[in-house]
């Protein structure tokens, strides 16, 4: 009996898995949406020395994120090219594609002149509209289970 039960509620479970930025101290959470397997999204910030904007591409994989390219106008403090994936230019963007580089979750402090914002599906976040300033955060894939 336990077992038709069991094959009965699994049948009428769905799972999806939502991209989540969550904070790390107070668990408050921005779900940004369902992602499908190999969907992309955009990291936009202003690079805290130079003041220049930087575009990071993830890819969700295998329920992590995965860092697939990075454009910047500058290689500012810790924007260096370390030979992962390949270097090229474009229209003024130093690009590095095909990085490949597997993050899993990404942490992220919420900067103050940084304006972090992800960009999935066409729509816009900002993240300091969602949480405080320097606060802790944590971006990735979580699985979620309904009936």
């Amino acid at each position: 009996m336990i077992l038709i039960v069991t094959a009965v509620l699994a049948r009428g479970m769905l799972s999806r898995t939502v991209l989540v930025v969550r904070d790390a101290k107070t668990g408050q959470s921005l779900e940004i949406g369902p992602v499908d397997q190999g969907e992309s999204f955009e990291l936009h910030y202003i690079h805290s020395v130079d003041k220049l904007p930087v575009r990071d591409f993830f890819l969700c994989r295998n329920g992590g994120l995965v860092l697939e390219q990075t454009r910047c106008l500058s290689f500012g403090a810790g924007l260096g090219y370390a030979g992962q994936g390949e270097l090229k230019g474009e229209k003024g963007w130093n690009i590095i594609d095909n990085m490949d580089r597997k993050v899993g979750t990404l942490p992220l402090r919420v900067g103050t002149i940084a304006d972090h914002k992800i960009i999935y599906r066409g729509r816009e976040f900002h993240l300091a509209q969602f949480f405080a300033p320097k606060s802790l955060v944590l971006i990735g894939v979580e699985h979620r289970w309904r009936f």
